[in-house]
């Protein structure tokens, strides 16, 4: 049980220093905290829209919080580095403290709320989703979404790909919430399909290939069709053939019985004039 408890109270003591962090570098746009432990101390690096702002005049600002987390929070050697974020738009926890910082001078919430998603969708994102939550027209709470793109909301995909950003603001009427989601561009999901373009010399082979096949196809057609007709040929002469034999048959088998009537009527003339000769 004591694992547990030192994973526990590891994590809880890495949030506390991320809060720290962004509250401290609110100024400077700070979108991204990352705490690493290394064999030589703990590194921490820190993704800002304005870079000069953390590291200060000749290294001051840097030198201080660096003091401030080593003997607040107890990190060992901690070395602070500096990332400047090429894209803002496409971050979400810089985008949340814009759209809250806007609430709080007073901007309405849905010029606020469309505002920044035509920023995020102009600088390429595949997705976004801004939620703004609280006392936004009266004295009731309501929840209000703005959504463009495609966003995953469920799975591993959406774990894994989709950015999540969190912000508070303060107005006159009362804390509003501020949460936004971002897929960023060239994001692959696993159900995407991708078409592989097929180089110009290999068109043009696969071009001659298929009319080459195409070229067998029509030969192995016309030859079908030659033996089709040969054969259809040879039948009609077997058949004309047949008839014919049938028909000499019939004219022979005719001739005889003529023949035989007349040896049978040259018989009975024979018979009568020897009969008239006995007479």
């Amino acid at each position: 049980m004591a694992l547990e408890r030192k994973f526990i109270e590891d994590n809880i003591h890495r949030f506390e220093v991320v809060e720290f962090l962004h509250k401290e570098l609110e100024k400077t746009g700070c979108g991204e905290v990352e705490v690493q432990r290394t064999p030589i101390g703990t590194r921490v690096v820190v993704w800002v829209q304005r870079p000069g702002l953390v590291i200060g005049r000749k290294g001051q600002a840097i030198r201080k919080l660096t003091a401030i987390l080593k003997s607040r929070f107890g990190l060992d050697n901690p070395q602070i580095e500096v990332q400047e974020l090429e894209v803002p738009e496409l971050n979400p926890q810089v985008m949340a403290r814009s759209i809250a910082a806007a609430l709080e001078r007073g901007t309405h919430f849905r010029k606020a709320g469309y505002t920044a998603l035509h920023r995020i969708m102009d600088a390429g994102a595949r997705g976004a989703e801004i939620t703004i939550s609280g006392k936004l027209t009266g004295e009731r709470a309501k929840t209000v979404k703005f959504v463009d793109g495609y966003l995953k909301h469920c799975g591993e995909p959406a774990m894994q790909f989709v950015k999540v950003g969190y912000a508070i603001a303060s107005p006159k009427p009362g804390v509003i919430g501020v949460k936004v989601k971002i897929m960023p561009p060239g994001t692959r999901l696993p159900d995407d399909v991708v078409y592989k373009e097929v180089p110009e010399k290999q068109e043009a082979e696969a071009g001659e290939a298929e009319s080459g096949e195409a070229q067998q196809e029509q030969e192995a057609v016309a030859g079908e069709q030659r033996v089709e007709q040969e054969e259809k040929k040879e039948e009609s002469e077997g058949a004309n053939a047949a008839a014919s034999e049938s028909e000499q048959s019939g004219a022979q088998e005719a001739g005889g019985e003529q023949h035989a009537e007349a040896e049978k009527a040259e018989k009975q003339e024979v018979k009568q004039d020897g009969d008239n000769q006995g007479e």
